[in-house]
């Protein structure tokens, strides 16, 4: 049976995988300009070349200036990255993204990216579109553990899964179930019998709800939490119209203050035990045991210029990075001299350099992604590695606080 590819890879370069994944679905081309190139590991190297210089040849017939400019730059970028490392391919193949990504009409700004796929590359593709075609890398990064969460009482209901760090509210139910107060001149015998009966349609209706949304996802699903104030979640399911296949999935009940989304909220907080493997759950844990560090021992430091200085001289247990860190490593190199020089910059930057040496303006030959390039540090160094999303409170705290870097340290 297939791992999952949670299992296969590891966590943090499962979500460098997705940042990248991100930042290449957020360029648009102005025409049909922007270039996706799918290489599996082991492809014919004459056949990929063959039909690269195929179509720069047949990009000559393009009749807008130009998009004929910017695809034949975008493919001269790929002919040239393929022949600079010898057609070297990883082991789980090569996607190489190309194009005009200036948002400026009429302004050229022909970029070059690749992804290392997290797992085997099947596909070989080459596809020219207004955008880039991501469909084979999106696959991958599917969460494959999937949670299904129910808060209710006899009023309200919301359902939610959680796919990896995130949740989505999918339904959101009211009742007809009338207050304990009976209306003038019904019997208590037959007010509690409609009462009864109107609950019971409620309970009816959250399970077909619960069914619709999470059959789709069944083989995927780990487990079903049901939460909600007092004994009604447990009634609920003592009534039995759970489909058989949720009853298979069910894992545990939780006691929530409300049964809204921050009711969702409140049962992801109390199913710690129940949710101990999950991504959202590691990223809570490792945020409270850093701010435990920050506030009590001192094993922890933030800040980029500190976690800098304590990763490269081997303090770092584990390094934490926030995905909105959105920089780049950029290398410059004059054409007069041959100065090199290198700057961290903002990926929405287009930084210009004058060389220090003879004052020419310096051109551009190297981009990396600056989480990546600490991850390299970090991993050189026996550190281990968090990326830490926003979806989490802990986690927009740890982005608009801490700036979005920091470690836990191993000793002062």
């Amino acid at each position: 049976m297939e791992k999952s590819v949670i299992e296969e890879v590891d966590e943090a370069e499962l979500n460098l995988f997705n940042k990248k994944l991100r930042k290449l679905k957020s360029y648009k081309g102005s025409g049909t300009e922007l270039i996706s190139l799918y290489i599996p590991y082991g492809t014919d190297r004459s056949s990929v070349m063959t039909q690269l210089i195929n179509e720069q040849s047949q990009s000559s017939n393009i009749k807008d200036p130009n998009t004929r400019k910017n695809v034949q730059g975008a493919l001269k970028k790929i002919i040239n990255l393929l022949k600079q490392i010898d057609f070297k391919i990883p082991k789980n193949g090569l996607a190489i993204f190309a194009g005009n990504i200036s948002k400026q009409e009429g302004k050229s700004d022909i970029k070059l990216f690749t992804v290392v796929p997290i797992k085997k590359l099947e596909t070989k593709l080459y596809w020219c579109d207004s955008e880039f075609n991501l469909e084979p890398l999106e696959e991958m990064a599917k969460p494959t553990d999937i949670y299904g969460i129910l808060v209710m009482d006899k009023s309200e209901a919301t359902i939610a899964i959680l796919k990896g760090k995130k949740y989505e509210i999918v339904t959101k139910l009211r009742s007809n179930v009338a207050g304990k107060i009976r209306a003038g001149g019904q019997s208590a015998k037959r007010f509690e019998h409609l009462r009864e009966e109107a609950e019971y349609n409620f309970y009816k209706k959250i399970s077909e709800a619960m069914a619709k949304a999470f059959i789709p996802y069944i083989d995927k699903i780990k487990g079903i939490i049901v939460a909600g104030p007092g004994m009604t979640k447990e009634t609920f399911l003592e009534k039995d119209l759970l489909d058989y296949r949720l009853k298979d999935k069910l894992i545990g009940t939780v006691s929530t203050t409300y049964t809204d989304e921050y009711g969702i909220k409140e049962a992801i907080e109390r199913s710690k035990e129940l949710l101990k493997h999950t991504e959202i759950i590691k990223e809570k844990e490792v945020m409270h045991e850093f701010m435990r560090h920050v506030v009590k021992t001192g094993l922890a430091t933030y800040g980029e210029k500190e976690t800098v200085e304590a990763l490269e001289l081997g303090k770092v247990d584990t390094l934490l990075l926030s995905e909105r860190l959105n920089k780049n490593i950029v290398t410059f190199k004059c054409p007069n001299c041959g100065h090199k020089e290198t700057i961290v910059v903002e990926e929405s930057a287009e930084p210009q350099l004058k060389c220090k040496k003879c004052g020419a303006e310096m051109n551009s030959v190297e981009e990396r992604d600056y989480i990546e390039t600490l991850m390299e540090k970090a991993k050189a160094m026996g550190s281990k590695i968090r990326i830490i999303s926003t979806e989490t409170e802990e986690g927009q705290q740890f982005w608009q606080i801490f700036g979005g870097i920091g470690a836990i340290l191993r000793f002062k």
